[in-house]
């Protein structure tokens, strides 16, 4: 492989539409490459097949018992391919009209996946991962609403996520296998990744910055972070904690 070779972005694009790739022409002429396109297919192929029925069955069954709402997640670069699928429940709640958080078992639902050697499996709230891990997540709303991804770290850190372009955050009125991922930053410390769903377009700055200030620059900070005042009423969120080891 040289350092021409495409990015797992590039290669993720080219498998979801092939005809439009710039990339095919060197694909097509590089097996390297060629490889790295076949594992792809492979895992997100795996993936549909035993991960995503196996999740879905198990969320159906939680569906008739109250669950705590799992919170955090994680930063960085968006890669490969495919997602997961998880509905996370809670309590119905009456927050006050500045609360942001989940709410009752209609809220939002975010799964993370972590890719390993031996596939794909789920990440629950507070696992220990490889710093560098590459991670693949899904988004389950109750209601059309306005998506933002964005993780902090221990270092008060807000990245950005999904959308990666754009202002007023992604349209969502379904379960969704978002495109791409994230790749750690190899960074050992606990990440928290936030899934935010507004009832209306709602600025990047507006999230990083309530995101900022709902938590100290501090590893307990980011673990005890269960809201984010300052979105517009109506916004629910949800999380997974991650813990990078080395």
């Amino acid at each position: 492989m040289t350092a021409r070779c495409p990015s797992d972005l590039a290669l993720e694009e080219l498998l979801l539409a092939p005809e439009g790739s710039s990339h095919r022409a060197h694909v097509d002429g590089c097996a390297a490459c060629q490889a790295r396109v076949a594992e792809m297919r492979r895992q997100g192929e795996d993936f549909m097949r035993y991960v995503f029925p196996a999740t879905v069955d198990a969320v159906e069954d939680a569906a008739d018992r109250p669950r705590r709402r799992f919170v955090g997640w994680l930063v960085l670069l968006p890669a490969l391919a495919v997602a997961a699928a998880a509905f996370l429940l809670v309590r119905p709640v009456a927050p006050p009209d500045d609360y942001v958080g989940v709410k009752g078992g209609g809220g939002l639902g975010l799964a993370v996946y972590l890719q390993t050697g031996a596939g794909v499996e789920l990440a629950r709230d507070g696992a220990r991962v490889p710093a560098s891990a590459a991670l693949r997540f899904q988004v389950r709303p109750s209601g059309p609403c306005r998506l933002w991804i964005v993780s902090l770290d221990a270092a008060g850190q807000v990245s950005r996520l999904f959308p990666a372009e754009g202002d007023g955050g992604a349209e969502l009125d379904r379960t969704t296998e978002l495109p791409g991922g994230a790749v750690l930053d190899g960074r050992a410390g606990p990440e928290r990744i936030l899934a935010l769903c507004a009832p209306r377009p709602i600025a990047y700055a507006s999230v990083e910055g309530a995101v900022r200030k709902a938590a100290a620059p501090r590893p307990d900070s980011v673990r005890a972070l269960r809201e984010v005042p300052g979105l517009p009423t109506g916004t629910v969120i949800d999380s997974v904690l991650l813990e990078k080891t080395p």
